[in-house]
């Protein structure tokens, strides 16, 4: 019984032992880093390395702002009385002439009506009076010529000449009367043009203050229109300090979230007068190029100086789930995992680095990142295959 148990042992210490050896030649094998750590290298790729070197990046200001449009039109009821209709909401497009508020218009549809029939009785008045004016000019002229003749007397002749004075008169006196109508009706006219509010321009309704039954007064705005087709400005107020030093021309970086969009736009005008109350001064960017709406939240960021960081591409930064690093190069070229904290994010647009807030999408542009922490120039670091790196790999 006891030699089957002898030979079962033998055999299991004698394959631990063997295990045992090739472990160390392993080591022995992956021991020639001059480190003195371990470092298995498992295979070698050919990618594009850089090394870290600090660059002069401008220092910002940011300051928060909005779009809004160069052409923007308040309109106002012209009559009093309470909205009839309603045909707009806010954001609605609109085309030049359409109609966006109707003020009840049933007094002076009524009152036009009225002005109608009255025209109507003042032209007939006129009709009959014209025709015995007619009469009365022909008679007059027939008793002159009789008069001449020595067929007519004199009393005769004043009695004719007067009777056509007379209806001469009573016309002019029925023509200023259906004048006066005239002028009424159209004024009527006028007013009732003024019940119906339109728009003047192509653009779309920023605001409304209205709904149906509002009692409105003449000269209150209740609806305004941005023109679509003038552009628009990114208006920011910024600190009093640094609005004085700005010029129009100068380019600023200018962010809409919303719209997806960081870029670089001149300075088209600067308030000159500061507000007492808060120490600013509104400046004005143009932001004719972009798809942009009024009232979209952005910031713009103004550079005030500049100072000396480590920048990289921002291809060369890896994000493992929320941890953000890259692979740099040991001495004999091995990559290693560092993790890294980054600052800003730019984009190069020519000679001009862009702050990037948003995704970018306005203009392309090479995207790079300062980094905080975690890199010292000389360092370097992959930046390209890097789906492929792997730690331990040797990088030709």
């Amino acid at each position: 019984m006891m030699k089957p148990i002898y030979r079962s042992f033998s055999i299991s210490f004698a394959m631990k032992a063997a295990a045992f050896f090739m472990v160390l030649l392993m080591l022995h094998g992956c021991s020639d880093d001059k480190s003195g750590k371990t470092v298995q290298v498992t295979r070698s790729l050919k990618a594009q390395v850089m090394e870290v070197e600090r660059s002069a990046l401008p220092e910002i200001r940011s300051f928060s702002g909005r779009v809004r449009a160069k052409v923007s039109v308040a309109l106002a009821a012209k009559m009093p009385g309470n909205v009839k209709r309603v045909e707009v909401e806010i954001g609605d497009p609109v085309k030049r002439g359409d109609l966006l508020i109707l003020v009840d218009d049933t007094d002076v549809r009524a009152r036009i009506e009225a002005l109608k029939s009255s025209r109507q009785a003042v032209q007939k008045k006129l009709d009959a009076v014209s025709a015995k004016y007619q009469y009365a000019k022909i008679n007059y002229e027939r008793f002159k010529r009789l008069f001449a003749q020595e067929a007519a007397t004199k009393d005769e002749l004043d009695r004719t000449r007067t009777e056509f004075q007379a209806l001469k008169g009573q016309v002019e006196a029925v023509r200023a009367e259906l004048a006066v109508i005239e002028a009424q009706l159209s004024e009527a006219r006028n007013q009732l043009d003024y019940m119906a509010i339109r728009s003047p321009i192509d653009g779309w309704v920023s605001a409304r203050s209205v709904d149906v039954g509002t009692y409105v007064n003449p000269g209150i705005p209740i609806v305004s229109v941005d023109s679509s087709s003038d552009g628009f400005w990114f208006e920011a107020d910024v600190d009093e300090s640094i609005g004085l030093q700005l010029r129009p021309g100068l380019k600023v970086g200018v962010s809409v979230p919303a719209a997806d969009i960081d870029v670089m736009v001149p300075v088209a005008h600067v308030r000159p007068s500061s507000s007492s109350a808060t120490h600013t001064i509104t400046l004005l960017a143009d932001l004719d190029r972009y798809p942009v709406k009024s009232g979209l939240f952005g910031r713009v960021n103004i550079p005030v100086g500049t100072a000396l960081e480590i920048v990289l591409p921002a291809r060369a930064v890896i994000d493992r789930g929320g941890i953000k690093g890259v692979y740099v190069l040991d001495e004999n070229r091995i990559a290693k995992w560092r993790i890294i904290k980054v600052g800003k994010r730019w984009r190069k647009e020519g000679d001009l680095l862009v702050p990037i807030a948003s995704g970018g999408q306005g203009v392309d542009g090479e995207v790079v990142v300062s980094v905080v922490s975690g890199l010292a120039p000389g360092e370097k670091v992959v930046i390209s295959q890097l789906s492929e790196v792997r730690e331990g790999i040797r990088i030709e």
